[in-house]
C-alpha cells in the first residue's frame, strides 16, 4: 500500500455553488441541506472549493443498503464516494470529574481509545463503501472532522502504517496491531483521506495502490502526484 500525504491550507464556511443553489430552493432543502449535520456541511464546503458537488443518498437507498454518505460530481460527471466520519472530544475524563466530590482528584490507567475508534471507523467504513462500490469501480474518499485535540493526523498514519513518525524522519513500528489488524485488507479499499481539525489546515492521505484512481483525485483536487511526501510503511 503506497500512501503519502500532501497538506494545503484552507477551511471555509459557505457551500459549494451547487449546494448553494440548492439550499435556496425550497423544493431541494432536505435533499441538500436539512438531513446534513454540522460535520458533513463541512466536507461539503470543502469539496466545493474544488468545485465538485455532494448529492446525499436517498432514503429509500437508505433503507434497502448501507450507503456512504455522499455521491461527489465534478460538473455533472458522478466522480467518487464519500463518507464523512466525526471525531468528538474523549468526555470520560470530564464524566468521572462530574461524578466525584469537589477536590478529590481522579483518574486512572486506560487504554487509549483513539487507534480504535480510527480503526472501527475505517471499518465500518468499508462496508459502506462496498454496499454501492463492491468493484471498486470508482474511488472511495474518507473524510473526517476532528474535534478532539488528543486526537491528530499522526494518529491516522500510526493506524495505516503501524509506524510512529519520529522527528528524525525515521519511523518506529509500535502500532502495527491496527494496521496489520481487522484494517488489513479493508484501508486499500479507501483511495483517499480526508482529515480536518478545527483551526488547522486540511491534510489529504492518499493510498496509491490504485494507480488510475490517485490520479483522478490527484486531479480533481489540483494535486501534483510529484509534489506528495511519501511516507514510509
Amino acid at each position: 500500500m503506497g500512501i503519502a500525504f500532501k497538506a494545503k491550507s484552507g477551511l471555509t464556511t459557505g457551500c459549494s455553488r451547487r449546494c448553494s443553489a440548492a439550499l435556496r430552493n425550497a423544493a431541494e432543502l432536505n435533499r441538500y441541506g436539512l438531513n446534513m449535520n454540522r460535520d458533513e456541511k463541512e466536507i461539503c464546503n470543502l469539496l466545493g472549493l474544488h468545485d465538485l458537488s455532494a448529492e446525499s443518498f436517498s432514503k429509500e437507498e437508505k433503507r434497502r443498503r448501507k450507503t456512504p454518505d455522499f455521491r461527489v460530481s465534478h460538473g455533472r460527471e458522478f466522480r467518487f464516494f464519500c463518507e464523512v466520519k466525526s471525531i468528538d472530544k474523549d468526555l470520560w475524563l470530564d464524566k468521572r470529574l462530574d461524578m466525584s466530590p469537589s477536590g478529590v482528584i481522579v483518574g486512572e490507567s486506560r487504554n487509549d481509545p483513539i487507534y480504535n475508534r480510527l480503526t472501527d471507523d475505517i471499518h465500518t467504513a468499508v462496508k459502506q463503501f462496498d454496499a454501492v462500490n463492491a468493484e471498486l469501480t470508482y474511488p472511495n474518499v474518507l473524510s473526517w472532522v476532528n474535534h478532539d485535540r488528543h486526537c491528530g493526523f499522526l494518529d491516522l498514519i500510526a493506524v495505516l502504517t503501524g509506524n510512529a513518525l519520529t522527528d528524525d524522519g525515521g519511523a518506529l513500528p509500535i502500532f502495527q496491531q491496527f494496521s496489520e489488524g481487522r484494517i488489513r485488507g479493508e484501508k486499500a479499499r479507501i483511495h483517499l483521506y480526508i482529515w480536518l481539525d478545527e483551526f488547522k489546515p486540511k491534510r489529504l492521505l492518499f493510498n496509491q495502490a490504485h494507480q488510475v484512481h490517485h490520479q483522478t483525485l490527484c486531479n480533481l483536487f489540483g494535486v501534483d502526484p510529484a509534489s506528495i511526501k511519501q511516507i514510509r510503511s
